[in-house]
């Protein structure tokens, strides 16, 4: 019995540490955050060229915000600041996908293997993928509509 008690104190001892210490990380992590976007905001949010704003709309790479504050460039970038720096309409992100080579490789084919996570092109559908299984799926006739549907998604990742 008293071994069965100093087992449950410790496991209480080791819970209880780590609350208080997941605590301490969120704070800590939300000062950094807090640091980033106050350094940004200093800055006024310089405004990025069209070419810039569609790289990162397209592949995610936020280096060239991150590059901004050099203090801060290896701690990553919020997804908060995009709002302040993509300034683009959706319908240039549209043109873009269309134009740009974009929905050539967002086919399934061309992915490193056909289970591969990702929203990809299939013949006449876009589809939506995890670990192999599709869980959305849209019916696309034409460019056009390919175009769209990939600009919507996009767009809603950084104003959603």
């Amino acid at each position: 019995m008293t071994t069965f008690t100093i087992i449950i104190g410790l496991v209480l001892i080791l819970i209880i540490y780590f609350f208080i210490s997941n605590k301490i990380g969120v704070k800590k992590l939300n000062d950094e955050i807090n640091g980033i976007c106050l350094a940004h905001e200093k800055l006024n949010y310089p405004e990025l060229d069209k070419k810039t704003q569609l790289e990162i709309m397209e592949t995610g790479n936020m280096n060239s915000i991150a590059e901004l504050v050099p203090e801060f460039k290896d701690k990553g970038v919020p997804f908060r600041l995009l709002k302040k720096y993509i300034t683009i309409s959706k319908n240039d992100l549209k043109e873009h996908i269309r134009i740009s080579g974009f929905i050539e490789k967002q086919k399934l084919e061309n992915a490193p293997n056909p289970e591969h996570d990702g929203i990809w092109l299939l013949k006449d559908k876009i589809i939506d993928q995890e670990r192999g299984i599709t869980h959305r799926t849209w019916k696309v006739n034409n460019e056009s509509e390919i175009a769209e549907i990939y600009a919507d998604l996009l767009w809603n990742k950084v104003t959603g």
